[in-house]
Order: C-alpha cells, then structure tokens, then sequence
C-alpha cells in the first residue's frame, strides 16, 4: 500500500509540473482555446510576441501566416499606467515589407484588453509589424518585430519558431483581475539605514495647559460662547471667568487690595523723593549718584505698582451669568499660546479645584519625533541628518524628513546605561497634521554607508522556505522565479547581490498571487476562450 501511495504521489507531481512549465512557441500547451472549430491530433506551432513600451505592453499570439490567406493574430494590449486592459478603441496593424505596405484596422477588442485580428498578407517573405494604440491625442508606436510568411499551409507547418521561454504560467486575465505590475530593474543610489521604533510628541512651547489659579466655578465671558474641544484659539483670547469660592475670593481680594495699596504709597513716595533730590541736585546740594539712586527707585515703584494693577484688574466684576448686576471678581483664564484645544475638563457652573488642569491646548504645526538607537548601532549612523518616517499602519508610505523640511535637533551624546540606547530628536512641520502627538512610528535613520546599486522595491520580494525569491516576466504570460541574494535596504528599495540583472522586468504588485500559481502549477479551466 505505501509503495502504491508512494507511486501515485510521484505522478502527481509529474503532471503537475507538466502542466506549470509547458509554454508557447513550439508545443503553446496552456490552454488557449481561439474558437477554431474541430480538434486537432496535435497542437500547431505557434509564435509568441511580447514588447513594452512606456505606455503599454503588448502580448501577441499567431500561427505561422500563409500568403492570401487570413492569419489570425491574438494580441493583448495593457495599459502600464492603470495596469489595466485596454477596454475599447481601435488599434492599427501596420505593415511593411520594402516599398511594399499595408494597414489592417481593428475597431474594438473581442474582450476587454483582447484584440482578434485575420491578417491578409499579400505575399511571402518577411514583414515588418508596427501596432499604432491612440492614446491621449496621439499614436502609441510599438515595433511588433519581423513576421514571416509562408507560400503553403505545408510549410507554414514546418516553420521553427523560437523557443517560448519556461516558467510560471499566469495568463493575461488573471494579471488584469489582479492589477499585476512589473517593472525594470535599474540602479539607484541606496543609503543603508537603521529602523528603530519611534514616537511622535509636541514641540517644547507648542502645548500648554491652563490650570485653575484657585477652587471655585467656571462662568462664561460676555459676549462669547464657552469654548469647546477643537476650537482654535489665539495666544492671549480669553477662554472663561473663574469666580473663586467666597472665602477664598474675598482673602485674596484682601490681598490683592493690599499689595495694591502699598504698591501706591510707595510710588508716591518714591515721587516725592526723586522731585525734592532733583531740585537739590540742581542747586548743587546733593551728589549725581543720589539723583541716580532715587531715579531707580522711582522706576522700582512704577514698575512695582504697575504689576499690582495688572493683578487687581483681572477680577472682573461682572459674569455673563447676569450680565446686569454685580457678580463676585472672577479671575479671567486665558490660552497661553495659539492652538487647538484638545480637553476641557469643566464646564460652566462645575466646580474645580485648585491647580486643577482647566484647558488643554496643542499646536500641531511642528512636531518632535523622539527615538531611541542601540548602542550597537549608533556608531553607524553618521551625522544621521535624515531619516524615513514610516506609518505603523502603513508599510509603503514613508516620509523623508529632510524632503518634508525636517532636521535633526540633537542626537544623544551619552548612552542610556539601563537600555544601552542613545536619543535622537527630529523636529518635523506638521502643517497638515499628518502626524498625531502620541502617534507610534518607525523610523528608518540613514548611516554613513551609500552605495549606487542594482535595487528593487521591496513589494517585489515574497519569502519561500525562508528564501527571499522575485519573479521577473520574460513574455506576456511566463514568469520566472529567482532566488535572491540581498544587501542593504533603504525605505522601499532593497539591494539585489545577486539573482536579477538591470533591465529585467520584475514583478513589483502581484509577486504573491503568482508565487501562488506555481506552487498550485494548475491552469485555471477557463485558459484562453478567445
């Protein structure tokens, strides 16, 4: 029984890989069905073209053309920008052979990106192919290649095409559903960066509190409406009166009544002195440095007196409660800086205690962004002057502090003996208020080591058995897997040591889904119902 489950297992997996690595050109195995009436003893040779241009990647099936007769061309045409196919327009074959030339017009695609075309062609030889795609006022050219036409059907069906390249089949419809996308590989310039957790808080002086000065009850100015969490406020606008408890009120109206009254009696005084030293000094009978003295201590007892008055008038001596009579002094509670408030933790008549935290208040132009490097890896960081901000929630949207006018404040210059770790402050505007005080976030801080290298984005990178693997299109519909060796990473992009070249097409949306497909090695049932 083992050996019989060992025997089926094995042709299993035979067929399976059958199936997932027959391709195109001489044997075109995976399933196109082009609604040719009959069956056939064998499958007949057929051609695969497959070109990019900047705007759109042509795929392109035939069967070798005989001259006079109609030749049937299958092309998929998919639009690089939308990742989508192309769903209705016309396309234009043009075709030329020395002086000789023609032009096949196809209104509209049989199916959505699916273009059937029955091509006559007047005479054997050679052809030159150029497809024309109107697009955006103007005409897309793709050069198709060579096409050669045969005298017969006989030697039509001895024509050697080129081998079509093997690897994972994944057809043109199941890269639409998906919005597949792959891209050239090219080199860039890759700064090798640390990722640490960071944190985003308030800039020093851009929030504020504004505390009860004693207990009592919250009233409203008159004339205004009682501020609300979100309002936006200037530094110095009154936010609400606060009317002391009696007790309290009337000991510190005393107080404040006193030190008013003293602060009077020492100004006149101080008048007094400075007018009589004067007029001594004039007559010759007091010294410079007298008249200097008691110039300073009349200025001491103006700016003294000033302060008192200042305090007395902020009990004000009427409420919006009862905006005709007289209420108790209320104290005025005012927004020490312009923001947005974010908390107010009483409302009108509730009592508050003293010190108790009234008004809260955030500007969120301006954040800092605090993180904390290990010790292992400071030494690597340089200046460390930039660094890649990266959304907890989002994986591929990273902002560069530095593009974003961000700077470094201060990068620690003592290591933290408990957490081994050293302190790094950007400051980032934040007019927008992208970011949120509290937010978590990663922080890809870049070193002193930069290298220009071949890279790829890391979207195009998915782990097999631990094996970071790519696939790279080699025609419209055949994928092949590589292994990868990486080197350093920095934001989006990764280094490729080894298993891609420049210039291959690599698939950067959609890597899964296809990796998927070769693991299953299944043609869906559907294949190619042209």
């Amino acid at each position: 029984m083992r050996k019989r489950r060992q025997l089926f297992y094995a042709v299993c997996t035979v067929a399976l890989v059958a199936v997932s690595c027959r391709r195109g050109g001489e044997s075109h195995s995976h399933g196109h069905d082009h609604g040719e009436a009959g069956s056939h003893d064998h499958e007949e040779k057929t051609a695969q073209i497959t070109v990019w241009s900047d705007r759109y990647e042509v795929f392109a099936e035939h069967k070798a053309p005989v001259a006079n007769n109609p030749a049937k061309f299958i092309t998929h045409v998919t639009d690089l920008v939308t990742l989508e196919p192309r769903k209705e327009g016309m396309v234009k074959f043009v075709l030329r052979q020395g002086e000789t030339g023609f032009e096949h017009l196809q209104a509209a695609p049989e199916r959505a990106g699916i273009y059937i075309s029955a091509i006559t062609f007047p005479k054997t030889g050679d052809w030159q192919m150029t497809l024309l795609v109107p697009a955006d006022a103007t005409n897309a050219t793709i050069e198709l290649g060579p096409v050669k036409v045969y005298a017969d059907a006989h030697s039509a069906g001895h024509a050697e095409f080129s081998a079509a390249p093997e690897g994972v089949s994944f057809l043109k419809e199941q890269q639409w559903k998906i919005l597949s996308k792959a891209e050239p590989v090219t080199k860039r310039r890759l700064v090798e960066r640390v990722e640490v957790l960071g944190q985003v808080r308030a800039k020093p002086g851009f929030s504020a509190a504004v505390p009860a000065p004693l207990a009592g009850h919250l009233a409203w100015p008159i004339g205004k409406t009682f501020p609300r969490p979100g309002a936006r406020v200037e530094a110095g606008e009154l936010l609400a009166l606060l009317q002391p408890r009696f007790s309290e009120a009337a000991a510190r109206f005393i107080e404040i009544e006193g030190e008013f009254g003293r602060a009077e009696a020492v100004l006149k005084q101080a008048e007094v002195t400075y007018a009589r030293t004067k007029k001594l000094a004039a007559q010759e009978a007091r010294s410079e440095r007298e008249l200097q003295e008691a110039e300073a201590a009349l200025a001491t007892a103006r700016a003294q007196h000033a302060a008192a008055a200042a305090l007395r008038s902020t009990y004000a001596t009427k409420s919006s409660a009862d905006a005709g009579s007289t209420a108790s002094p209320a104290l005025e509670l005012r927004a020490p800086i312009a923001g947005v408030l974010t908390a107010v933790s009483a409302g009108i008549g509730e009592p508050v205690s003293a010190d108790q935290i009234v008004f809260t208040l955030l500007n969120p132009a301006t954040v800092w962004i605090e993180a904390r490097v290990p010790e292992i890896a400071a030494a690597r960081l340089g200046e460390a002057t930039n660094a890649l901000v990266q959304l907890s929630s989002d994986e591929e949207q990273l902002i560069s502090l530095a593009a974003e006018g961000g700077e470094l404040v201060f990068a620690g210059l003592e290591v933290d003996t408990t957490t081994r770790t050293v302190p790094l402050i950007y400051e980032l505007p934040n007019a927008k208020a992208g970011l949120r005080v509290g937010q978590a976030v990663r922080l890809h801080v870049e070193t002193a080591r930069s290298d220009e290298a071949v890279a790829i984005p890391v979207s195009a990178i998915v782990e097999e058995g631990g094996q970071p693997i790519a696939f790279v299109q080699v025609s419209g519909e055949t994928f092949e897997k590589r292994e990868l060796k990486l080197g350093i990473r920095d934001g989006n992009f990764v280094q490729v040591l080894d298993g891609l070249r420049e210039g291959e097409r690599v698939v950067t949306k959609g890597a899964y889904a296809i990796r998927l497909s070769s693991i299953s090695g299944v043609i869906p049932a559907h294949g190619h119902a042209h």
